[in-house]
């Protein structure tokens, strides 16, 4: 069988690059002329995909604060952000067989260090290893396939980690936000009882997603741990799953939280220095201390070929669906991340790379 023809691409493409630290505003800019990546070839288990849509991350002000402009190794340049949809445009013949076929339809995903060296997935072109690839099912749309694998991936680790098992009851703190809302249907997939926090007007959002019970956690304040206790202290829930990282939500848990239970943490709401602070008292404070009697469990989750496989195939059959909060063009990059910053997104913010 003949190898497949090298295809023909524009020699430059567009990509959005970043030219110093700091805010987006200040130091990104849209360039025209970047180099369209190498085709694969041979025995490369590379693909190379034409970008449909990119989903922004709530943490990009933060890499693009901490991260120099310019790395020692990798790219010349450096394109943030992480996650996106589009189609399979080269392959080379060790790339998984999924995804190796011209058209095929994918989701995909830069890892931490890729992005570190200035491989980010912001532009018209990417090229990056199969592994890093799942397919997307043809009843699944591009935009909502764009931000699945960052948060749905989070979502399933926090179930296997916590060993969370059919019939329990479990508390989803940030349930609105990207990871909570992919959580929610994941848990319900598995048949567990959920009750969300979130603020009022997402009420109507979190129950769709399958929420059996909402706290409005603006209408408690600082009494939420509380409330928690005197609702639902007699009948305490196996695990807390919180998505925003509320120090005070772990320190009430005793009220709320079986002995034998734990509290999964994978946000960092209240500041990477104050989170850190309460990470080491929260792992090593013995309760005789002054610490919590509760197991705290803090992790992250670099997205895995595997579980895209899974969210993609349960976005395929309906069982679970991506909340975006709005798309952008290209070209209103800038405009997107002021929409990020405000904390305010109901969902994911998208980027249409193929619009002018």
């Amino acid at each position: 069988m003949s190898a497949p023809a090298t295809p023909v691409l524009p020699p430059t493409m567009r990509a959005w690059v970043r030219t110093k630290r700091g805010l987006p505003k200040n130091t990104l800019r849209l360039a025209s002329d970047i180099p369209t990546p190498a085709c694969p070839a041979g025995s490369s288990s590379d693909v190379l995909i034409r970008v449909s849509h990119v989903a922004l991350q709530f943490n990009s002000e933060f890499f693009l604060n901490l991260l120099p402009p310019v790395p020692c190794f990798g790219s010349r340049t450096w394109v943030p952000e992480l996650e996106f949809s589009g189609e399979v445009v080269a392959a080379g013949s060790n790339a998984p067989p999924e995804v190796r076929d011209v058209g095929t339809r994918v989701v995909a995903f830069q890892t931490i260090p890729g992005l570190a060296l200035g491989y980010g997935v912001l532009a018209e072109y990417v090229r990056l290893p199969g592994t890093q690839a799942a397919p997307l099912p043809e009843a699944v749309d591009f935009i909502q396939a764009s931000g699945v694998t960052g948060a749905g991936c989070t979502a399933l680790k926090l179930m296997r980690k916590s060993g969370v098992k059919q019939g329990q009851r479990v508390l989803v703190n940030g349930a609105s936000g990207s990871v909570g809302s992919v959580l929610i249907q994941t848990l319900k997939v598995r048949g567990i009882y959920v009750v969300g926090i979130a603020s009022g007007p997402n009420e109507a959002m979190v129950r769709g997603w399958g929420a059996d019970e909402f706290v409005d956690y603006r209408a408690h304040g600082e009494s939420l741990p509380t409330f928690l206790t005197e609702t639902y202290g007699a009948k305490p829930f196996d695990f807390i799953m919180d998505c925003a990282g509320t120090q005070a939500l772990f320190a009430g848990s005793p009220g709320y939280l079986k002995p034998e239970g734990a509290l999964l943490n994978i946000g960092a709401l209240e500041g990477v220095f104050k989170t850190t602070g309460n990470l080491l008292s929260n792992l090593f404070r013995p309760a005789w201390l002054g610490g919590v009697p509760r197991r705290y469990i803090f992790f992250s989750s670099p997205p895995m070929r595997e579980d895209a496989v899974i969210l993609t195939q349960l976005m395929g059959e309906g069982k679970l669906k991506v909340p975006v909060d709005s798309v952008f063009d290209m070209k209103d990059l800038l405009a997107s991340y002021e929409r990020v910053a405000t904390k305010r997104a109901r969902g994911k913010v998208v980027i249409n790379v193929r619009a002018d």
